[in-house]
């Protein structure tokens, strides 16, 4: 791909979830919509959430922005178990629009895909408000974007931001821009969102894994942000050229994802969208640097507390998440998912409905007997196990993924 994908997720009106992607794990759909009965206000409540550090909005380089609104609830006891005939909560409809997955062989059997397609729906509540007039997005003055830069071709587009690649005046060096318009921030909670995921980003600068911030500016009709340029493309991208990797590299790249989540909760930072979507090489080369992107959905969080608004994107959601019980466990099942499609190609849990995706992700068994599994090590596969257990108190942590010696998947080759 060769450009920074940096649009963050966003949601539309009346509730409809979306996402950077722009296409499906089947075939490449644009109008997989999911949304919500209004039978609980959820919006709004965020309840003793850790301090957040203070916003400061810099002349130098960030990446995306964020939505919904956290929800958070002190001292709720530990999840429920899954029963035995669970569904997927009553409140979530699935409306899926005219582009849908191609039919599967059989009207009894539903086959996985052939090779990986990305969902184009990130799962984002918002509630919208016409008119919203924003003065100030990041309460401070700071100076004209086009003083220091100079803007040039677009490198992508989304419903609520478009990134262009610009260049530094006083250096000539190439950053990404990622332009959201003031008139596309409907509601309160959107500009608490540009300034929270603003904030996430200097939080976490100086991480080798995570894309930096260089600046953040304001005029009269957008924000500005200044981030990184990632000119080697996507991961899921590299999937889908590949197929699979072989445990070695997978090894690598699991290091890599595991540890940026580890920083995140260190720091107090659940990410709550991680798909291979959201992590882009630095440049072409085989061993080029891997970065996380998109803290779009990205909230502060405190030991112990717990969240209750259904976001992320469909593949990749933890079950508790769908349970409207969950904290940064939810993160680590993503990472498992990634793991999963690193070593075959494919997700553990799919379905050609979002409905049924959702219903494999709370009851779904995993596939170790397809091709290339009976290849791939016990090792790697009880990882994945590990980190996929529906229970979020008996999952491994991102430290302790990080403390099994992964270099145990790299013994055997996909």
């Amino acid at each position: 791909m060769g450009n920074n994908n940096c649009i963050g997720s966003r949601v539309s009106r009346d509730g409809i979830f979306q996402t950077i992607s722009s296409s499906v794990w089947w075939a490449r759909s644009k109008d997989c919509l999911i949304t919500y009965n209004k039978k609980e206000n959820v919006d709004g409540l965020s309840l003793n959430r850790v301090q957040e550090p203070p916003f400061h909005a810099q002349n130098k380089p960030p990446e995306q922005m964020k939505i919904a609104k956290e929800e958070v609830i002190n001292q709720v006891p530990s999840p429920p178990k899954p029963k035995e005939n669970a569904t997927v909560p009553s409140e979530i409809i699935m409306k899926v629009e005219e582009s849908r997955p191609a039919k599967p062989a059989s009207d009894k059997e539903v086959k996985k895909p052939a090779e990986p397609t990305r969902p184009n729906k990130s799962l984002v509540k918002r509630t919208p408000s016409a008119g919203l007039q924003v003065d100030s997005v990041l309460k401070t003055r700071t100076g004209h974007l086009k003083e220091y830069y100079n803007l040039g071709r677009k490198l992508g587009r989304g419903q609520f931001g478009t990134t262009f690649l610009c260049v530094e005046k006083a250096t000539g060096k190439e950053y990404a821009c990622k332009s959201i318009a003031k008139m596309n921030l409907l509601t309160a909670d959107d500009v608490e969102d540009v300034r929270r995921e603003i904030q996430i980003m200097h939080h976490l600068a100086g991480h080798p894994n995570v894309i930096s911030i260089n600046g953040a500016y304001e005029d009269a009709v957008a924000v500005h942000v200044v981030m990184e340029l990632c000119a080697g493309g996507e991961l899921f991208d590299r999937i889908i050229k590949r197929g699979h990797y072989t445990e070695r590299k997978a090894a690598q790249l699991t290091r890599t994802i595991v540890g940026v989540i580890e920083a995140c909760h260190s720091l107090g930072v659940m990410h709550r969208d991680l798909k291979p979507e959201n992590f882009l090489f630095v440049n072409e080369r085989e061993d080029s640097p891997l970065k996380a992107i998109d803290f779009g959905l990205s909230v502060f969080f405190k030991p112990g507390e717990i969240l209750n608004d259904v976001v992320g994107s469909p593949y990749y959601v933890a079950p508790e998440v769908l349970r409207k019980l969950y904290g940064p466990e939810a993160d680590v099942w993503s990472a498992g998912v990634m793991v999963y499609i690193l070593l075959c190609g494919v997700p553990p849990f799919w379905a050609e409905k979002e409905h049924d995706i959702f219903e494999e992700v709370l009851h779904g068994h995993l596939d170790f007997t397809s091709n290339p599994w009976p290849k791939v090590s016990a090792s790697a596969k009880d990882l994945i196990r590990r980190m996929l257990v529906r229970d979020p108190k008996k999952r491994l942590t991102a430290h302790e993924v990080l403390s099994l010696k992964l270099c145990c998947m790299c013994q055997y080759h996909c």
